[in-house]
C-alpha cells in the first residue's frame, strides 16, 4: 500500500503546486490513498468548501488542518458535508467537525488523527499524549492503521510523541513549519519525519511574501498578512506499508521545486 502524505497547502502558488503535480505522482507511484494538510491553503489561512472540492476533483482523499482550521469561519458551517475533512481533536470548539476519520483502503481500515502540538501553540486545549492515549483502545479497535498527522512548532515534542506511539502506528508526520526536514526513518513498524514541508511558494518566508515579512519585522510597519506569488515547491513523503504485516516498510521524502530553482 501506497500513502502519499502532502505538507500543508500554501495559498494559490501551494493549490497550483498540487494541481500541477499531484495527479502525474498519483499514476507514476501507484499511490493508494492521499492525504494532504490544507489549514493554510486559502490566502495562507484556513480553508474554504470551493477549495476543499477542488482538492477532491485532484484525487486528495483526507484532508487534515491545523491551528488555522477555522479562519475562514464559513468552513464551520459546512463541517458536515465536508466528510473527508478531519481538524485537530484538541482544539476549540470541539462540537465541529471531527478529529479523526476511518477509510477503506486495499481491504483495511486506515484511521487518520489530527493533533495539536501543546509547545508554543496556544490553541491546543490538551496535551496530545494523553488525549491520544485514550483514544487509542477505541481506534485500534475500529481501525487496522493508523496514522497521525501531528501539528506543532516543537520538534522535541514530535519526536516524543512518535516514540510513544510508534508500535500503535503506521505513520507520524509533522507538519506545521512548512520546512521539510531530512530525519525521515522508520522504526518498529512507523514513518516519522519530523515536518513534510509545504506545497507553497518556493521564494518566500514560509510562503509568505518576502519584502512583506522585512516590513513588519525589521521596520516595525503595520503590514497584512500576504502570501507569496512565487511558483511552489511540491513537498511531502511517500509511505509504503505492508498489507500482510501492517507495518511501513519504507518511507521516502517527496520535494519536487519549481524549475527555475531545480
Amino acid at each position: 500500500m501506497n500513502i502519499l502524505f502532502l505538507g500543508d497547502i500554501v495559498a494559490r502558488s501551494g493549490r497550483n503546486a498540487l494541481s500541477e503535480h499531484l495527479k502525474n505522482l498519483i499514476k507514476e507511484r501507484q499511490i493508494d490513498f492521499v492525504i494532504v494538510n490544507g489549514e493554510n491553503a486559502a490566502h495562507g489561512k484556513g480553508i474554504t468548501t470551493k477549495i476543499y472540492r477542488s482538492f477532491k476533483e485532484l484525487g486528495v482523499d483526507l484532508i487534515t488542518l491545523g491551528n488555522h482550521a477555522f479562519s475562514k469561519s464559513e468552513i464551520m458551517d459546512h463541517m458536515d458535508e465536508c466528510c473527508d475533512l478531519i481538524r485537530p481533536l484538541n482544539m476549540e470548539p470541539a462540537h465541529v467537525g471531527q478529529g479523526f476519520a476511518i477509510r477503506g483502503v486495499k481491504g483495511l481500515r486506515l484511521c487518520v488523527v489530527n493533533v495539536l502540538g501543546k509547545v508554543f501553540m496556544d490553541c491546543a486545549t490538551q496535551e496530545p499524549i494523553p488525549l491520544f492515549a485514550s483514544l487509542l483502545p477505541e481506534l485500534k479497535r475500529r481501525s487496522d492503521l493508523i496514522l497521525v498527522d501531528f501539528h506543532g512548532e516543537a520538534t522535541a515534542e514530535k519526536e516524543l510523541f512518535f516514540h510513544v506511539f510508534k508500535q500503535d502506528c503506521i505513520g507520524v508526520f509533522g507538519t506545521h513549519t512548512h520546512i521539510q526536514t531530512a530525519d525521515e526513518q522508520i522504526d518498529e513498524g512507523c514513518g516519522y519525519i519530523s515536518d513534510v514541508g509545504m506545497c507553497g511558494p518556493f521564494r518566500s518566508i514560509i510562503g509568505r511574501d518576502i519584502d512583506e515579512v522585512i516590513q513588519r519585522t525589521v521596520h516595525q510597519q503595520k503590514t497584512h498578512f500576504t502570501p507569496a506569488e512565487t511558483p511552489g515547491i511540491f513537498q511531502g513523503v511517500l509511505l509504503q506499508v505492508d498489507e500482510q504485516t501492517k507495518r511501513a516498510t519504507q518511507i521516502e521524502r517527496i520535494q519536487i521545486r519549481p524549475k527555475a530553482n531545480q
